[in-house]
């Protein structure tokens, strides 16, 4: 079961929960779909503990329905949205009316938080929240955060601390090649919310160590990638090592229609590359749309400072596939 599913699923378990007034335990099924919890998502957060998911679900009634309705369904939907939770550290701290002058420019006027109390809410790409009861300003401007990513404002303010969710699916990125690239542009791209899959045919790259949050694929070899089910919302970057497989990966992802292909290399070689593509079947109008070089262009020539590169570019193809739009 994806993870998309996984979630959906105890979601679906919460609502059913709530209409029969039954408790919400924190199983670990639960646990592990809500993984904003996970002591790893929490490793740098001091404000937020695992256990507090807990205490977020013990509050939950027939009022928060709602709000499980629109997560559920943004998750059917595969639109951008997030699962919100307001953490309450210090109830005192929350109501004081703190907020700096630089804050009360954007906000209007000062403003606290509305209670102290914890919460469960709703929030997308379209500005729209939905929650179980009022909040403040000053709350409503923590919760579109999370628009922004999930750690923008989380320790702004003192007596709350912020974490979500994503209901929408993470895009995928094959990396055709464990190579020192590769290797970097795994670890960034999963920074920044791509699911990373490294591909190799030599099990000496393709180790944890070298990729431990990346789902790793061993091939007999780069000739058939048909196991790997490529489809049209993934991208490839090629980049097999000495550019020795580029030719046959290039071809299979144009077959497969994915919606991105990046490929590294000069342009004499790439020409190379086209015209190899082009005896396998591929038509110049398929080539079109190859991104080679690879990734936006400053200068990056280190391993390091290409996967900059090249991850930025992801990101810019990201928001291409997933236009945002507000009202």
């Amino acid at each position: 079961m994806s993870d998309m599913m996984a979630l959906r699923a105890e979601l679906l378990k919460m609502r059913e929960a709530l209409t029969t007034g039954t408790s919400i335990e924190v199983t670990p099924g639960l646990q592990a779909a809500l993984s904003c919890f996970s002591p790893e998502e929490l490793r740098d957060n001091a404000s937020v503990k695992p256990g507090d998911l807990a205490v977020i679900l013990a509050r939950l009634t027939a009022a928060d329905i709602p709000t499980l309705d629109a997560a559920l369904a943004a998750i059917d939907a595969d639109r951008q949205a997030w699962l919100g939770f307001k953490i309450v550290t210090d109830p005192g701290a929350a109501l004081c009316n703190e907020d700096t002058a630089v804050m009360a420019f954007f906000l209007d006027k000062r403003g606290a938080s509305a209670d102290g109390e914890p919460m469960m809410y709703f929030a997308n790409e379209q500005h729209e929240i939905v929650a179980p009861r009022p909040y403040s300003q000053r709350d409503q401007f923590q919760m579109l955060d999370i628009t922004r990513g999930p750690h923008m404002h989380d320790e702004q303010y003192a007596g709350v601390a912020w974490v979500s969710q994503p209901l929408m699916r993470q895009d995928r990125v094959f990396i055709m090649g464990a190579g020192s690239v590769g290797l970097e542009v795994a670890a960034l791209a999963n920074h920044v919310g791509f699911e990373t899959v490294a591909v190799d045919y030599d099990p000496v790259y393709l180790t944890p160590v070298r990729f431990p949050v990346s789902r790793r694929e061993l091939v007999g070899g780069f000739d058939d990638l048909g196991s790997l089910g490529l489809s049209a919302d993934d991208y490839v970057l090629v980049l097999t090592r000495g550019h020795m497989y580029d030719p046959e990966v290039l071809v299979q992802a144009v077959k497969a229609q994915v919606h991105y292909i990046g490929m590294m290399g000069n342009a004499s070689k790439n020409e190379q590359v086209y015209r190899m593509a082009q005896e396998a079947g591929i038509v110049q109008e398929q080539l079109d749309g190859v991104f080679a070089p690879v990734g936006l262009k400053f200068g990056a020539k280190s391993p390091e400072e290409l996967a900059v590169s090249i991850v930025a570019e992801l990101i810019q193809q990201r928001a291409v596939l997933r236009p945002v739009c507000h009202n």
